[in-house]
Formats: C-alpha cells, sequence, structure tokens
C-alpha cells in the first residue's frame, strides 16, 4: 500500500514538470523563430518608411517648396483602395453592401485599438497589419525550418517580404492577417493540434473568403497523418471513431464564414451578399478575367493602361503556376508530406481565377486581373520553391534586384492613386 502511494506521487508530481518542459521548449521554438524573422522584418518595414518619407512628400510637392507636411499627411499616402473601405467599416459598420467583401474581423480589431488608445484610426491599423506581417514571418520559419533548413526558411521570408505587392503587409489592409492566420493554421496541423488550429482557421474564414479553403486543408492533412492509424486492423471500432473525433475541429472553419452571414443577413437581408455584393456589376466568369487580360495584350498596342496591367498580373499568374508545377516534379519538388500545402497552392491560383477584381468592386476590363496581386502572397509552397532555387547565387541576386525596385514602384504608384489594388 506505501508502495502504491509513493508510485500516485511521483506520477502526481512529474506531470506538471513534463506539462512546463513542454511550455518552455514551445517557448524557446517560438523565441529562436521571432529572432530570424527580425532582420527581415526590420529591413523591409524601414525600406518602407523610407519610401513613404520620400514619397509622401515628393509625390506631392508641385516643384521646388517650402510647404511643410505633417507625419499625419504623410502617413495618409497609404490611405487609397481598401485602406478607405476598411476604415470606413471600423468607423461607421457595414453601410454599403459592396463593403460586405470585406470580411470583418480586421476592422473589429483596428476600430477596438484605435478606441482604447484613443489612436489615429489609419496608425491603428497600419499597426494592426505589421504585427500580423510579424507574426506571419515568425510562424513561416516555424512551419519552413523543421522540413528544411534555417538558411531555407530565412530565404523564404525574405522573398515573401519583399515581394512586388508585399507593400500590402505595410498598408491598412487584411493580407497580413489572414496571412498570419492561414500559416498559423497549416502550422498547427503539422503539429496535430487539431481544435486549435481549427479554431485559428474559423478567425481566417471571418478575415476573408479566402479562409474558408483551410477546411479543405484541414481535411487533407489530418487524413495524411491519421490514415495509416485507421488503417491498422487490429484497431477496434471504438478506436477509430475515437481517432476520428479530432476531425470534428474542422466544422470550426466554416463556422466563422456562417457567423458573418448571419451577422449580415438581419441589415441586408441577404445572408450571402458578400458572393455578389453588386448584383448589376458584371461579371467576368470563371476565365473571363484571364482572357481579358490575354485579349488586352494580343489585341491592342501593348502600350496601354490595360495592356501594362495585364502583362504584370499574368507574369504573377504565370510564376505562381511555374513554382507550383515544380513543387511538383523536377529537382525542386518538394516532400510528398507537403501535398495538403501544394493543394492549398492550387486553391489560391483556382480563386484567383474564380474571383479575379477587387473584393466588393466590379470586374474592370482595364485591370482584368487584380485579385492575383493578393492571392500571389498566399501561394506557399511557390515560396518554398523560390527559396530552394534560392541557393543558387544568380537566383538570389537575380530576385532581389528585380522584386525590390518592382515594390518602391507600386509604393509610389499606391501614392498618386495611379495603380488599382
Amino acid at each position: 500500500m506505501q508502495a502504491q502511494e509513493t508510485t500516485n506521487d511521483t506520477t502526481t508530481s512529474v506531470a506538471p514538470e513534463g506539462l512546463q518542459h513542454t511550455w518552455r521548449t514551445a517557448l524557446i521554438l517560438w523565441r529562436k523563430a521571432a529572432l530570424a524573422a527580425l532582420p527581415a522584418f526590420l529591413v523591409t518595414r524601414l525600406l518602407l518608411l523610407v519610401l513613404t518619407y520620400f514619397g509622401g512628400i515628393l509625390f506631392n510637392i508641385q516643384g521646388p517648396s517650402s510647404f511643410a507636411f505633417t507625419p499625419r499627411n504623410i502617413l495618409y499616402s497609404w490611405y487609397h483602395w481598401d485602406a478607405t473601405r476598411n476604415l470606413a467599416i471600423a468607423t461607421q459598420g457595414y453601410t454599403d453592401a459592396s463593403y460586405t467583401a470585406l470580411f470583418p474581423l480586421y476592422p473589429t480589431i483596428v476600430h477596438a485599438l484605435s478606441a482604447l488608445l484613443h489612436m489615429d484610426i489609419l496608425l491603428a491599423s497600419m499597426i494592426i497589419s505589421n504585427l500580423a506581417f510579424f507574426g506571419a514571418l515568425t510562424v513561416l520559419y516555424l512551419l519552413v525550418e523543421p522540413e528544411f533548413d534555417a538558411s531555407m526558411a530565412r530565404r523564404c521570408m525574405l522573398y515573401l517580404a519583399i515581394f512586388p505587392t508585399a507593400l500590402f503587409f505595410f498598408a491598412a489592409y487584411n493580407s497580413a492577417l489572414l496571412l498570419f492566420f492561414t500559416l498559423l493554421c497549416l502550422y498547427l496541423l503539422r503539429q496535430r493540434s487539431w481544435w486549435l488550429a481549427g479554431c485559428i482557421g474559423g478567425l481566417a474564414a471571418l478575415t476573408d473568403l479566402l479562409g474558408i479553403c483551410l477546411f479543405i486543408i484541414f481535411l487533407c492533412e489530418f487524413f495524411r497523418q491519421q490514415l495509416p492509424q485507421l488503417r491498422q486492423s487490429e484497431q477496434g471500432r471504438g478506436a477509430r471513431l475515437r481517432s476520428l473525433l479530432p476531425l470534428s475541429a474542422a466544422l470550426l472553419i466554416p463556422i466563422g464564414l456562417l457567423i458573418y452571414s448571419y451577422a449580415l443577413k438581419k441589415p441586408f437581408h441577404d445572408a450571402l451578399i458578400f458572393l455578389h455584393p453588386q448584383a448589376d456589376a458584371p461579371k467576368p466568369g470563371f476565365t473571363g478575367g484571364l482572357s481579358t487580360a490575354i485579349r488586352a495584350l494580343f489585341s491592342g498596342s501593348l502600350y496601354t493602361f490595360a495592356a501594362a496591367h495585364s502583362l504584370f498580373e499574368l507574369l504573377l499568374l504565370l510564376g505562381m503556376v511555374a513554382l507550383l508545377v515544380m513543387s511538383f516534379v523536377g529537382r525542386e519538388r518538394l516532400a510528398r508530406g507537403l501535398w495538403p500545402l501544394q493543394v492549398f497552392g492550387i486553391l489560391v491560383i483556382i480563386y484567383a481565377l474564380l474571383v479575379p477584381n477587387q473584393p466588393g468592386l466590379p470586374f474592370n476590363q482595364y485591370d482584368p486581373l487584380p485579385a492575383i496581386q493578393y492571392t500571389a502572397l498566399l501561394c506557399v509552397p511557390g515560396f518554398l520553391v523560390l527559396a530552394r532555387l534560392g541557393r543558387y547565387p544568380w537566383v538570389h541576386q537575380a530576385y532581389l534586384l528585380f522584386a525590390t525596385p518592382l515594390l518602391a514602384f507600386l509604393v509610389f504608384q499606391m501614392f498618386k492613386v495611379l495603380w488599382a489594388m
């Protein structure tokens, strides 16, 4: 009896120590990832701040002048396109049906931070975007480093941070928050944290419609990991049912979408109005945006607004597809265990073709594929392949040489409201 009591005491005293060790290990991993993400984050934020300073002043002055801007004037160089609609939602709610295509979680967080700290609404939104992007880089390192190595993970973070359309991660857009929740959900799925992954996936679905794709990836990752156990003949029916129980966590992802739909039903009398916020607007169809972009290149002059937009967006689409194909075949193909990430890359491309225009805005024949600029940032397998190619110095240098000036160019285009984003 005494021996039994001793054993029980030992068990109860070891369990907290084991739990403490687990938490300590997790914190060490996250600290290491955050420190690894810090250089890419700080350097690119500094670059964007420098571009904001010079662009906010020099692009708003007509010739030599002694006029002095305020920091707020310069900051509001970023107040264009989706930023204006996100902040309108954050301050006034969904006053227009076209705003419903922009999902509520990001504006809600912006409103809460701005009200709590009595902060300028644009500054609050940009702080949230940048913090979310830092979190996304940290999770990206955690996702990539165990599968490859530290140098590969650092290249992946850098290439994402200087991607030409990565200015969305600095602006008052929901792109950084969506990326953070997406990568965190993927990471938790790899760690078999099914319920937590479902919760994070639900937050992604409350951030953007693209987040609902994580439901499919949840199923893919779950059966990739659990199917070998389910196939074991010695397992009884009860054990198999218990093994399938975590699968119900996948339902947390569409619940995020259902919550938003329910909230829209009363004011707009249509729970799915975000799918057709402007009912009378022209719709391109599945390949309408793609065919319109191709026609813009070959049916008229290459020296037009439509041709320049179409060429840039088609190159982004072609690059995504090429990198995704390389992730399946060739020397740079990814390991078999990463196929759920590849499925996510395919879903991202399909989404960009299904919804080629900006959320809530009518299809624009002069800018037929703007969604590619957003979705390219979420093509995780594409960045993995690109980072693998970056081990060759000429690829690394070529990417830095082309991506960084294009990023600066698009920042200045945004400041002058010349590039539809």
